[in-house]
């Protein structure tokens, strides 16, 4: 059982996973969407927020619009309560570009994260890293699968990430901005081009 806090939060923050060819998201991340789009009609933020960067060569959109469009078209999310990331290329990317680009320029006070019940724990102590004690994190499950393979691959995933940003205070923008920018492999131009 989810305890939320009682008042609403300044945000609905929808995690990304994987679309396809077509611009289509895929069933992990329609998921993520439905519990986001259900928790902003039930009042619990006046926003949701769509994370992701154009990552495939064969769409022209990015997984941020992607998602977005399937709120609007599929879910009957108002457009004009939706607002697209499109900076992330990765969880902490997620983190680090909602704080960085709407958190701190918005004045936000608390964020609920959307994102499979498998991806929580790891989604919260990177939110709750990078957003630091000054802005209340929590997370919303949306239904998922659990595997012994997505287990070790969260485990990896989270074990990388204390790894490369050990040393970094929690909620120090501009250390874990730059920490990013130099050690993170989507972000420091080993995997992708360097922010």
């Amino acid at each position: 059982m989810m305890h939320l806090a009682p008042r609403p939060f300044s945000a609905i923050v929808v995690l990304s996973n994987h679309m396809d060819e077509k611009g289509q998201i895929n069933e992990e991340t329609q998921e993520r969407v439905r519990t986001g789009a259900a928790a902003l009609k039930d009042g619990l933020a006046p926003v949701l927020v769509t994370c992701g960067w154009a990552y495939r060569d064969d769409v022209d959109i990015s997984i941020a619009e992607a998602m977005a469009r399937y709120a609007t078209e599929s879910l009957s999310v108002d457009s004009a309560k939706l607002i697209t990331e499109r900076s992330p290329r990765d969880t902490v990317g997620e983190a680090v570009f909602t704080k960085k680009n709407l958190a701190r320029p918005l004045n936000w006070q608390s964020v609920l994260v959307a994102t499979s019940a498998f991806h929580c724990p790891r989604a919260l102590e990177i939110f709750s890293f990078v957003y630091g004690p000054t802005i209340q994190v929590e997370v919303l499950p949306a239904k998922s699968e659990m595997s012994a393979a997505l287990e070790a691959s969260e485990a990896k995933s989270l074990a990388a990430f204390r790894s490369t940003f050990d040393g970094v205070k929690p909620g120090d923008d501009d250390a874990i901005f730059e920490r990013l920018r130099e050690s993170h492999p989507f972000y420091n131009g080993v995997v992708y081009p360097r922010v």
